[in-house]
């Protein structure tokens, strides 16, 4: 299944993998040389690890209360 795209989920920012649930993402960001910590990162090319989904990262503007 590696390199098999199993969907565009890319629109609907979720901290969850919309097509197999997992919650384990890949994410393009870019980290603060001084604290480590991440500066940014980039919301629409992320991918699910386990199915490799395209998906949109979330943030927590998302959270749904």
């Amino acid at each position: 299944m590696w390199g098999s795209l199993m969907g565009d989920f890319r629109g609907i920012p979720s901290p969850v993998c919309p097509a197999c649930g997992g919650n384990l993402l890949n994410i393009t960001a870019s980290f603060n040389y001084e604290t480590y910590e991440i500066d940014m990162y980039l919301l629409d090319n992320a991918t699910c690890a386990e199915c490799n989904a395209l998906i949109t990262a979330p943030t927590p503007a998302d959270i749904i209360q």
